[in-house]
C-alpha cells in the first residue's frame, strides 16, 4: 500500500536551468524520481552534414510526479531546478495534460509551443489519425493548418500540423 505522502502525488513544473535538462534527468533517475521530459527526435541541418538530435520540446519544463515533501527535498539538493509558480501557487499539471504532451510528442513531427492566446477560431476534434479524439482549435499558417491545445496548468499552448481532413467542427463553438 501508497504511504499517505505518496498517494498525495502530483505532477510538479520544475524548471531547469538552459541546457541541464539531460543532468536534471539523470540526477532524477538516480534518485529514483518520476519524471518526464517532453522530447521529440528532429532532423537538423549543417552546413556540412545533418544528424537526428533529441531537442526538448517545453523547454526549460520538467515535470516530476511528486508529493510535496519529496519537492521539498529536491528544491534542497537542486541548484540548477526550481518550480514553476502560477498566480502565486505552485504549478501542478494533470495526468491527463501529461498524458496529451506524451501523445503529440511521440506523434507529431512538427510540435511547437505557442506563447500566445487562442484566437477566437473554430473548435475542433480530431477524427483520423493517431490524436484522433482530441479536442482544440484550428489555426492556419502560411496556407497550412494546425491543431491548437491548451495546456492550461502552464497557461500554455501546443500546435502541430494536422491534414485539414483530419480536422471535424465541434457542434458546440466556443465563444
Amino acid at each position: 500500500m501508497d504511504s499517505p505522502d505518496k498517494s498525495r502525488n502530483k505532477w510538479h513544473v520544475a524548471i531547469a536551468k538552459s541546457s541541464y535538462y539531460r543532468k536534471a534527468a539523470a540526477l532524477l533517475d538516480r534518485l529514483n524520481v518520476r519524471f518526464y521530459v517532453p522530447i521529440q527526435r528532429q532532423l537538423h541541418y549543417w552546413s556540412d552534414r545533418k544528424k537526428w538530435v533529441d531537442v526538448p520540446i517545453l523547454s526549460p519544463y520538467i515535470f516530476l510526479f511528486i508529493s510535496e515533501s519529496e519537492r521539498k527535498d529536491l528544491f534542497q539538493s537542486c541548484n540548477f531546478l526550481h518550480f514553476m509558480n502560477r498566480n502565486g501557487k505552485l504549478a501542478t499539471v494533470n495526468e491527463d495534460e501529461i498524458e496529451k504532451v506524451k501523445l503529440l510528442c511521440d506523434h507529431s513531427s512538427d510540435l511547437r509551443l505557442e506563447q500566445s492566446g487562442v484566437k477566437k477560431g473554430d473548435s475542433v476534434m480530431i477524427v483520423a489519425g493517431p490524436l484522433s479524439g482530441m479536442n482544440g482549435h484550428a489555426l492556419q499558417e502560411n496556407g497550412k493548418h494546425r491543431f491548437l491545445i491548451q495546456i492550461a496548468s502552464l497557461g500554455q499552448f501546443a500546435s502541430v500540423e494536422v491534414d485539414r481532413t483530419w480536422l471535424k467542427l465541434n457542434q458546440a463553438q466556443s465563444c
